[in-house]
Protein backbone atom coordinates (compact mmCIF):
# COMPACT_ATOMS: atom_id res chain seq x y z
CA UNK A 1 0.00 0.00 0.00
CA UNK A 2 1.25 3.49 -0.88
CA UNK A 3 2.40 5.51 2.12
CA UNK A 4 1.04 8.93 3.02
CA UNK A 5 4.35 10.53 2.01
CA UNK A 6 4.35 8.72 -1.35
CA UNK A 7 0.78 9.82 -2.08
CA UNK A 8 1.69 13.40 -1.25
CA UNK A 9 4.78 13.29 -3.47
CA UNK A 10 2.71 11.96 -6.34
CA UNK A 11 0.10 14.69 -6.01
CA UNK A 12 2.75 17.40 -5.54
CA UNK A 13 4.26 16.63 -8.94
CA UNK A 14 3.13 19.16 -11.57
CA UNK A 15 5.42 18.53 -14.57
CA UNK A 16 4.37 15.89 -17.10
CA UNK A 17 4.95 14.88 -20.72
CA UNK A 18 2.86 12.77 -23.08
CA UNK A 19 2.32 12.32 -26.80
CA UNK A 20 1.24 15.97 -27.09
CA UNK A 21 4.39 17.26 -25.39
CA UNK A 22 5.21 18.69 -21.95
CA UNK A 23 2.55 20.22 -19.72
CA UNK A 24 2.05 21.26 -16.09
CA UNK A 25 -0.73 20.96 -13.53
CA UNK A 26 -1.88 24.06 -11.67
CA UNK A 27 -1.11 24.20 -7.96
CA UNK A 28 -3.95 23.84 -5.47
CA UNK A 29 -4.35 27.58 -4.85
CA UNK A 30 -4.38 28.34 -8.58
CA UNK A 31 -7.11 25.91 -9.58
CA UNK A 32 -9.99 28.26 -8.70
CA UNK A 33 -8.47 31.38 -10.26
CA UNK A 34 -9.20 30.84 -13.98
CA UNK A 35 -12.90 30.43 -13.18
CA UNK A 36 -13.07 33.77 -11.33
CA UNK A 37 -10.87 35.74 -13.73
CA UNK A 38 -12.67 38.61 -15.44
CA UNK A 39 -11.64 41.70 -17.35
CA UNK A 40 -11.42 43.49 -13.96
CA UNK A 41 -10.27 40.61 -11.75
CA UNK A 42 -7.21 39.97 -13.90
CA UNK A 43 -5.24 38.04 -11.20
CA UNK A 44 -2.17 40.13 -12.13
CA UNK A 45 0.03 41.48 -9.33
CA UNK A 46 2.95 43.80 -9.97
CA UNK A 47 6.54 44.17 -8.77
CA UNK A 48 8.46 47.12 -10.18
CA UNK A 49 11.80 48.78 -9.59
CA UNK A 50 13.03 52.26 -10.44
CA UNK A 51 16.69 52.37 -11.50
CA UNK A 52 19.25 55.14 -11.37
CA UNK A 53 19.32 55.30 -15.19
CA UNK A 54 16.94 54.92 -18.14
CA UNK A 55 16.27 51.24 -18.88
CA UNK A 56 18.31 49.89 -21.80
CA UNK A 57 15.92 47.93 -24.01
CA UNK A 58 18.44 45.67 -25.76
CA UNK A 59 20.05 44.63 -22.50
CA UNK A 60 16.64 44.04 -20.89
CA UNK A 61 15.53 41.89 -23.84
CA UNK A 62 18.63 39.74 -23.53
CA UNK A 63 18.29 39.49 -19.75
CA UNK A 64 14.64 38.46 -20.04
CA UNK A 65 15.43 35.75 -22.59
CA UNK A 66 18.17 34.36 -20.35
CA UNK A 67 16.01 34.52 -17.23
CA UNK A 68 13.04 32.80 -18.87
CA UNK A 69 15.33 29.96 -19.98
CA UNK A 70 16.04 29.33 -16.28
CA UNK A 71 12.30 29.46 -15.42
CA UNK A 72 10.72 27.37 -18.21
CA UNK A 73 7.77 26.56 -15.95
CA UNK A 74 6.87 30.28 -16.07
CA UNK A 75 6.80 30.41 -19.89
CA UNK A 76 3.38 28.79 -20.21
CA UNK A 77 -0.18 29.60 -21.18
CA UNK A 78 -3.45 28.49 -19.64
CA UNK A 79 -5.42 25.73 -21.36
CA UNK A 80 -8.74 24.02 -20.65
CA UNK A 81 -8.99 20.28 -20.22
CA UNK A 82 -12.14 18.23 -19.67
CA UNK A 83 -11.69 18.01 -15.91
CA UNK A 84 -9.02 20.62 -15.04
CA UNK A 85 -7.11 23.58 -16.38
CA UNK A 86 -3.47 22.98 -17.20
CA UNK A 87 -0.36 24.88 -18.38
CA UNK A 88 1.09 24.40 -21.84
CA UNK A 89 4.62 25.65 -22.62
CA UNK A 90 4.83 28.60 -25.00
CA UNK A 91 7.03 28.45 -28.06
CA UNK A 92 6.91 32.21 -28.66
CA UNK A 93 9.33 34.26 -26.52
CA UNK A 94 8.06 36.93 -24.14
CA UNK A 95 9.35 40.42 -24.99
CA UNK A 96 9.37 43.57 -22.85
CA UNK A 97 6.46 45.89 -23.59
CA UNK A 98 5.65 49.53 -22.87
CA UNK A 99 4.46 50.46 -19.39
CA UNK A 100 2.33 53.36 -20.57
CA UNK A 101 -1.01 51.66 -19.85
CA UNK A 102 -2.74 50.92 -16.56
CA UNK A 103 -1.02 48.61 -14.05
CA UNK A 104 -2.27 45.04 -13.65
CA UNK A 105 -5.05 45.33 -16.26
CA UNK A 106 -5.41 44.99 -20.02
CA UNK A 107 -4.07 41.43 -20.18
CA UNK A 108 -6.44 38.46 -20.30
CA UNK A 109 -4.82 35.19 -19.25
CA UNK A 110 -7.81 33.28 -20.66
CA UNK A 111 -6.89 34.12 -24.25
CA UNK A 112 -5.30 31.05 -25.89
CA UNK A 113 -1.54 31.45 -26.07
CA UNK A 114 -1.45 34.43 -23.67
CA UNK A 115 1.59 34.36 -21.36
CA UNK A 116 0.89 34.39 -17.62
CA UNK A 117 3.39 37.16 -16.92
CA UNK A 118 4.66 40.24 -18.68
CA UNK A 119 7.64 42.54 -18.33
CA UNK A 120 7.05 46.24 -18.91
CA UNK A 121 9.40 49.19 -19.09
CA UNK A 122 9.10 52.96 -18.94
CA UNK A 123 11.89 55.49 -18.49
CA UNK A 124 13.77 54.16 -15.43
CA UNK A 125 11.18 51.54 -14.44
CA UNK A 126 11.17 47.78 -14.98
CA UNK A 127 7.87 46.18 -13.99
CA UNK A 128 7.00 42.49 -13.82
CA UNK A 129 3.32 41.55 -13.67
CA UNK A 130 2.49 37.94 -12.80
CA UNK A 131 -0.81 36.11 -12.74
CA UNK A 132 -1.53 34.49 -9.38
CA UNK A 133 -2.45 31.42 -11.41
CA UNK A 134 1.29 31.09 -12.02
CA UNK A 135 3.04 32.16 -8.81
CA UNK A 136 2.92 34.20 -5.61
CA UNK A 137 4.99 37.09 -4.29
CA UNK A 138 7.96 34.89 -3.43
CA UNK A 139 8.12 33.41 -6.92
CA UNK A 140 7.68 36.81 -8.52
CA UNK A 141 10.40 38.34 -6.36
CA UNK A 142 12.83 35.54 -7.22
CA UNK A 143 12.21 36.05 -10.94
CA UNK A 144 12.66 39.83 -10.63
CA UNK A 145 15.92 39.51 -8.69
CA UNK A 146 17.40 37.12 -11.24
CA UNK A 147 16.24 39.36 -14.10
CA UNK A 148 17.88 42.41 -12.51
CA UNK A 149 21.19 40.64 -11.92
CA UNK A 150 21.35 39.49 -15.54
CA UNK A 151 20.31 42.94 -16.76
CA UNK A 152 23.09 44.68 -14.84
CA UNK A 153 25.58 42.04 -15.99
CA UNK A 154 24.69 42.78 -19.61
CA UNK A 155 24.96 46.51 -18.92
CA UNK A 156 28.52 45.94 -17.70
CA UNK A 157 27.68 47.19 -14.23
CA UNK A 158 28.71 43.91 -12.60
CA UNK A 159 30.46 40.75 -13.73
CA UNK A 160 29.85 38.49 -10.74
CA UNK A 161 27.42 38.90 -7.87
CA UNK A 162 27.30 37.44 -4.39
CA UNK A 163 24.41 36.40 -2.20
CA UNK A 164 21.90 35.86 -5.02
CA UNK A 165 20.96 32.48 -3.62
CA UNK A 166 19.81 31.27 -7.02
CA UNK A 167 21.91 30.01 -9.91
CA UNK A 168 20.97 31.48 -13.27
CA UNK A 169 23.07 28.91 -15.13
CA UNK A 170 21.69 25.90 -13.27
CA UNK A 171 18.94 23.52 -14.34
CA UNK A 172 15.43 23.79 -12.88
CA UNK A 173 14.81 21.56 -9.91
CA UNK A 174 11.35 19.89 -10.11
CA UNK A 175 10.81 21.07 -6.53
CA UNK A 176 10.76 24.64 -7.87
CA UNK A 177 7.39 23.97 -9.50
CA UNK A 178 5.91 21.40 -7.13
CA UNK A 179 2.47 21.80 -5.57
CA UNK A 180 3.62 22.21 -1.98
CA UNK A 181 0.05 22.28 -0.66
CA UNK A 182 -0.31 18.63 -1.62
CA UNK A 183 3.20 17.72 -0.53
CA UNK A 184 2.56 18.88 3.03
CA UNK A 185 -1.07 17.78 3.31
CA UNK A 186 -1.81 15.89 6.54
CA UNK A 187 -4.73 13.44 6.51
CA UNK A 188 -7.03 13.63 9.49
CA UNK A 189 -6.46 17.31 10.25
CA UNK A 190 -9.80 19.12 10.75
CA UNK A 191 -10.86 21.98 8.51
CA UNK A 192 -11.26 25.55 9.85
CA UNK A 193 -14.49 26.68 11.44
CA UNK A 194 -17.00 28.54 9.28
CA UNK A 195 -16.71 32.32 9.20
CA UNK A 196 -19.40 35.00 8.76
CA UNK A 197 -19.95 37.20 5.73
CA UNK A 198 -18.42 40.61 6.39
CA UNK A 199 -18.57 44.33 5.69
CA UNK A 200 -17.39 45.60 2.30
CA UNK A 201 -16.61 49.05 0.98
CA UNK A 202 -19.37 50.51 -1.19
CA UNK A 203 -18.53 52.77 -4.12
CA UNK A 204 -19.04 53.06 -7.87
CA UNK A 205 -16.25 51.43 -9.86
CA UNK A 206 -13.58 53.31 -11.77
CA UNK A 207 -14.40 53.10 -15.50
CA UNK A 208 -12.74 50.08 -17.10
CA UNK A 209 -9.79 49.60 -17.62
CA UNK A 210 -8.84 51.93 -14.77
CA UNK A 211 -6.94 50.68 -11.73
CA UNK A 212 -5.81 53.36 -9.30
CA UNK A 213 -2.65 52.97 -7.25
CA UNK A 214 -2.03 55.35 -4.33
CA UNK A 215 1.40 54.81 -2.82
CA UNK A 216 2.91 56.02 0.41
CA UNK A 217 6.64 56.21 1.00
CA UNK A 218 7.64 56.16 4.68
CA UNK A 219 11.05 55.86 6.36
CA UNK A 220 11.27 52.24 7.46
CA UNK A 221 12.88 53.06 10.80
CA UNK A 222 10.00 55.39 11.70
CA UNK A 223 7.38 52.69 11.10
CA UNK A 224 9.41 50.10 12.98
CA UNK A 225 9.73 52.53 15.91
CA UNK A 226 5.93 52.88 16.10
CA UNK A 227 5.57 49.09 16.13
CA UNK A 228 8.38 48.58 18.64
CA UNK A 229 6.88 51.13 21.02
CA UNK A 230 3.77 48.92 21.11
CA UNK A 231 5.75 45.65 21.30
CA UNK A 232 4.26 44.34 18.06
CA UNK A 233 5.46 43.65 14.52
CA UNK A 234 5.23 46.23 11.78
CA UNK A 235 2.57 44.18 9.96
CA UNK A 236 0.47 43.97 13.14
CA UNK A 237 0.71 47.72 13.69
CA UNK A 238 -0.27 48.58 10.11
CA UNK A 239 -3.05 45.99 10.15
CA UNK A 240 -4.53 47.69 13.22
CA UNK A 241 -4.48 51.08 11.46
CA UNK A 242 -6.14 49.46 8.42
CA UNK A 243 -8.93 47.93 10.54
CA UNK A 244 -9.43 51.23 12.38
CA UNK A 245 -9.91 52.95 9.01
CA UNK A 246 -12.46 50.34 7.91
CA UNK A 247 -14.36 50.75 11.19
CA UNK A 248 -14.54 54.50 10.64
CA UNK A 249 -15.90 54.02 7.13
CA UNK A 250 -18.49 51.52 8.35
CA UNK A 251 -19.58 53.97 11.06
CA UNK A 252 -20.07 56.66 8.41
CA UNK A 253 -22.29 54.26 6.42
CA UNK A 254 -24.41 53.61 9.52
CA UNK A 255 -24.81 57.35 10.11
CA UNK A 256 -26.19 57.58 6.56
CA UNK A 257 -28.68 54.79 7.37
CA UNK A 258 -26.98 52.23 5.15
CA UNK A 259 -27.56 48.58 6.00
CA UNK A 260 -24.13 46.99 6.35
CA UNK A 261 -22.75 43.84 7.96
CA UNK A 262 -21.26 44.27 11.44
CA UNK A 263 -18.05 42.22 11.13
CA UNK A 264 -14.87 43.63 9.63
CA UNK A 265 -12.03 41.29 8.66
CA UNK A 266 -8.58 41.83 7.22
CA UNK A 267 -6.81 39.14 5.20
CA UNK A 268 -3.06 38.92 5.89
CA UNK A 269 -1.23 36.40 3.65
CA UNK A 270 1.35 34.11 5.27
CA UNK A 271 4.33 32.70 3.38
CA UNK A 272 4.06 28.97 3.99
CA UNK A 273 7.75 28.44 3.24
CA UNK A 274 8.38 29.61 6.81
CA UNK A 275 6.73 26.44 8.09
CA UNK A 276 7.49 23.86 5.40
CA UNK A 277 10.81 23.21 3.61
CA UNK A 278 10.26 23.62 -0.11
CA UNK A 279 11.91 25.36 -3.05
CA UNK A 280 8.60 25.89 -4.83
CA UNK A 281 8.11 29.09 -6.81
CA UNK A 282 4.46 28.29 -7.43
CA UNK A 283 1.82 29.59 -5.04
CA UNK A 284 2.46 28.60 -1.45
CA UNK A 285 0.73 31.06 0.83
CA UNK A 286 -2.37 31.01 3.00
CA UNK A 287 -3.82 33.69 5.25
CA UNK A 288 -4.71 34.85 8.71
CA UNK A 289 -7.98 36.73 9.08
CA UNK A 290 -8.24 38.96 12.17
CA UNK A 291 -11.85 40.10 12.53
CA UNK A 292 -13.70 42.53 14.78
CA UNK A 293 -17.42 42.78 15.43
CA UNK A 294 -18.60 46.39 15.53
CA UNK A 295 -21.57 45.38 17.70
CA UNK A 296 -19.17 44.86 20.61
CA UNK A 297 -18.53 48.58 20.91
CA UNK A 298 -15.88 51.10 19.93
CA UNK A 299 -12.22 50.17 19.46
CA UNK A 300 -9.25 52.44 20.08
CA UNK A 301 -6.14 52.02 17.96
CA UNK A 302 -4.21 50.64 20.93
CA UNK A 303 -6.93 48.07 21.57
CA UNK A 304 -6.83 47.03 17.91
CA UNK A 305 -3.04 46.75 17.99
CA UNK A 306 -3.24 44.47 21.03
CA UNK A 307 -6.03 42.39 19.52
CA UNK A 308 -4.28 41.89 16.17
CA UNK A 309 -1.00 41.05 17.90
CA UNK A 310 -2.51 38.32 20.06
CA UNK A 311 -4.71 36.99 17.24
CA UNK A 312 -1.67 36.69 14.99
CA UNK A 313 0.23 34.97 17.78
CA UNK A 314 -2.44 32.28 17.99
CA UNK A 315 -3.17 31.81 14.29
CA UNK A 316 0.37 32.15 12.91
CA UNK A 317 1.12 28.59 13.94
CA UNK A 318 1.76 25.54 11.74
CA UNK A 319 -0.99 23.56 13.42
CA UNK A 320 -3.57 26.23 12.67
CA UNK A 321 -2.29 26.74 9.12
CA UNK A 322 -2.52 22.98 8.52
CA UNK A 323 -6.31 23.18 8.87
CA UNK A 324 -6.45 25.43 5.79
CA UNK A 325 -4.33 22.98 3.80
CA UNK A 326 -6.68 20.23 4.96
CA UNK A 327 -9.68 22.14 3.63
CA UNK A 328 -8.17 23.25 0.33
CA UNK A 329 -5.97 20.32 -0.71
CA UNK A 330 -8.19 17.72 0.94
CA UNK A 331 -11.27 18.81 -1.00
CA UNK A 332 -9.56 18.53 -4.38
CA UNK A 333 -8.47 14.94 -3.59
CA UNK A 334 -12.01 13.60 -3.38
CA UNK A 335 -12.85 11.39 -6.34
CA UNK A 336 -16.28 12.95 -6.79
CA UNK A 337 -14.64 16.40 -7.16
CA UNK A 338 -11.97 15.17 -9.54
CA UNK A 339 -14.55 13.53 -11.84
CA UNK A 340 -16.77 16.64 -12.22
CA UNK A 341 -16.39 18.22 -15.71
CA UNK A 342 -14.58 21.55 -15.77
CA UNK A 343 -17.54 23.66 -16.87
CA UNK A 344 -19.45 22.51 -13.79
CA UNK A 345 -16.42 23.08 -11.56
CA UNK A 346 -16.20 26.64 -12.94
CA UNK A 347 -19.84 27.35 -12.08
CA UNK A 348 -19.48 26.28 -8.46
CA UNK A 349 -16.02 27.85 -8.14
CA UNK A 350 -17.53 31.29 -8.82
CA UNK A 351 -20.15 30.74 -6.15
CA UNK A 352 -17.63 29.49 -3.61
CA UNK A 353 -15.22 32.33 -4.38
CA UNK A 354 -17.84 34.85 -3.26
CA UNK A 355 -19.22 32.83 -0.36
CA UNK A 356 -15.95 31.46 1.04
CA UNK A 357 -13.43 33.86 -0.46
CA UNK A 358 -14.06 37.56 -1.01
CA UNK A 359 -17.29 37.39 0.99
CA UNK A 360 -15.22 36.78 4.15
CA UNK A 361 -12.76 39.62 3.55
CA UNK A 362 -13.23 43.37 4.10
CA UNK A 363 -9.65 44.29 3.27
CA UNK A 364 -6.29 42.82 2.35
CA UNK A 365 -2.79 43.65 3.60
CA UNK A 366 0.15 41.80 2.06
CA UNK A 367 3.67 42.45 3.39
CA UNK A 368 6.30 41.07 1.02
CA UNK A 369 9.11 42.18 3.31
CA UNK A 370 12.39 43.66 2.05
CA UNK A 371 13.50 43.25 -1.55
CA UNK A 372 16.95 41.80 -0.91
CA UNK A 373 19.36 42.48 -3.76
CA UNK A 374 23.05 41.65 -4.08
CA UNK A 375 25.14 44.60 -2.82
CA UNK A 376 26.74 44.95 -6.25
CA UNK A 377 23.43 46.17 -7.74
CA UNK A 378 21.37 47.44 -4.78
CA UNK A 379 22.84 50.93 -5.10
CA UNK A 380 21.50 51.18 -8.66
CA UNK A 381 17.89 50.50 -7.60
CA UNK A 382 16.26 53.59 -6.14
CA UNK A 383 12.74 52.35 -5.46
CA UNK A 384 10.53 49.26 -5.43
CA UNK A 385 6.74 49.02 -5.64
CA UNK A 386 4.37 46.13 -5.01
CA UNK A 387 0.76 46.27 -6.22
CA UNK A 388 -1.76 43.51 -5.55
CA UNK A 389 -4.10 42.05 -8.14
CA UNK A 390 -7.36 43.97 -8.77
CA UNK A 391 -10.34 42.69 -6.79
CA UNK A 392 -13.84 43.84 -7.63
CA UNK A 393 -15.26 42.17 -4.52
CA UNK A 394 -12.88 43.76 -2.00
CA UNK A 395 -12.42 46.94 -4.04
CA UNK A 396 -9.35 48.41 -2.34
CA UNK A 397 -6.41 46.62 -0.76
CA UNK A 398 -2.83 47.29 0.35
CA UNK A 399 0.59 45.80 -0.40
CA UNK A 400 3.92 46.48 1.31
CA UNK A 401 7.57 46.11 0.33
CA UNK A 402 10.75 47.81 1.54
CA UNK A 403 14.13 48.76 0.08
CA UNK A 404 17.13 50.83 1.16
CA UNK A 405 15.53 52.18 4.33
CA UNK A 406 12.12 53.07 2.87
CA UNK A 407 8.75 51.38 3.20
CA UNK A 408 6.56 51.43 0.09
CA UNK A 409 2.87 50.87 0.82
CA UNK A 410 0.56 50.82 -2.19
CA UNK A 411 -3.22 50.76 -2.25
CA UNK A 412 -4.65 49.27 -5.43
CA UNK A 413 -8.29 50.12 -6.05
CA UNK A 414 -11.10 49.64 -8.53
CA UNK A 415 -13.33 52.03 -6.54
CA UNK A 416 -13.93 55.71 -7.12
CA UNK A 417 -13.92 56.30 -3.35
CA UNK A 418 -10.57 57.13 -1.78
CA UNK A 419 -11.85 57.13 1.80
CA UNK A 420 -9.79 54.15 2.92
CA UNK A 421 -6.52 55.50 1.55
CA UNK A 422 -7.23 58.97 2.97
CA UNK A 423 -8.06 57.71 6.45
CA UNK A 424 -5.14 55.27 6.55
CA UNK A 425 -2.41 57.70 5.51
CA UNK A 426 -3.93 60.54 7.57
CA UNK A 427 -3.80 58.31 10.64
CA UNK A 428 -0.13 57.50 10.05
CA UNK A 429 0.62 61.20 9.63
CA UNK A 430 -1.27 62.00 12.84
CA UNK A 431 0.97 59.53 14.64
CA UNK A 432 3.97 61.56 13.50
CA UNK A 433 5.09 59.43 10.56
CA UNK A 434 6.43 61.41 7.57
CA UNK A 435 4.39 60.06 4.65
CA UNK A 436 4.87 61.04 1.01
CA UNK A 437 1.84 60.01 -1.06
CA UNK A 438 1.50 59.81 -4.84
CA UNK A 439 -1.18 58.46 -7.17
CA UNK A 440 -1.20 56.88 -10.62
CA UNK A 441 -3.18 54.57 -12.83
CA UNK A 442 -6.72 55.95 -12.69
CA UNK A 443 -8.47 56.27 -16.02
Amino acid sequence: MMTHEARNAKRARTGFSDQTGPWYKLDNAATIMPAVTTRRNTTLFRLSVTLDHPVKLVELEGALEKTVSRFPYFLVSLRRGFFWYYFQPLTVPVRPISDLGQPCVGHDIRVPGAPLFRVRLRDRTIACEFSHVLTDGTGGTTFLRVLLVEYFRRCGTVSEVSDLGFSLDGFPDPEEYEDAYHRFYKPGVPVPSALPQVFHLESPLIPHPGYRVISGVIPLDAVLAQAKARHVSMTEFLAAVYIESLLAIRASYVERKKRVRPVISLEIPINMRRFYPTKTLRNFSLFILPSVDSRLGAWTLEQLVSYVHHYMGIENDERRIATQISRNAGGSRKLVVRMIPLFIKDFFARILFVALGEGLVSGFLSNLGPLILPPEISGHVERVDFVGAPSQGIGTHASIVSLNGNLYLGFGSLLQSRDLERLFFSRLAALGLPVHVDCEGEA
